[in-house]
């Protein structure tokens, strides 16, 4: 019997490639008319391209658990049966919270101006990661529609602002 090695650690999160999978995915579930599906996969784009976004351009980071968070910004958790405050970047709709508290604290041009621009209005106010369980009847093709092109906004803000060259970290 040979003693067991220690697993490399998990390699960080690709949350702008995962955003564009998830995207494209999504796209193509919209164009089979997969309306639980291609909501979900909009949703989980969005998310990650906020993700992204936070990470990339507005000064987050990733923990020592490779979670998202923001070393200035608190927010509360309603996730949770008694809310608390954190700093972790949880999911949505609430984390278009947390895009909308850090791009106003980093206001004064750049990327942040950017970004501003897309969060007039949480697309996904009503968006819920439990609706993959749902029958489809509540899921409208505007609702979809809606969350789609969010996700191509958030994902095309993201690579405009690489190309600006505004990243906080490598």
């Amino acid at each position: 019997m040979t003693a067991s090695t220690p697993s490399a650690a998990p390699p960080p999160p690709a949350f702008a490639k995962a955003s564009r999978n998830h995207y494209r995915a999504a796209m193509l579930a919209a164009a089979k008319h997969l309306r639980i599906s291609a909501d979900h996969l909009a949703g989980l784009a969005a998310e990650c391209a906020v993700k992204a976004i936070l990470i990339d351009f507005l000064g987050s980071r990733l923990d020592a658990s490779n979670k998202p968070e923001h070393p200035e910004v608190k927010y509360l958790d309603r996730s949770r049966k008694k809310p608390q405050w954190t700093n972790k970047h949880g999911h949505l709709p609430e984390l278009w919270e947390h895009l909308t508290a850090v791009a106003h604290r980093r206001r004064g041009g750049g990327s942040s101006a950017l970004f501003t621009q897309l969060i007039w209005e949480n697309p996904f106010a009503g968006w819920d990661v439990a609706d993959r369980y749902c029958d489809g009847t509540a899921i409208t093709e505007a609702d979809i529609d809606r969350h789609l092109e969010a996700a191509y906004a958030l994902i095309a803000a993201h690579e405009q602002a690489g190309i600006l060259g505004a990243r906080t970290r490598a």
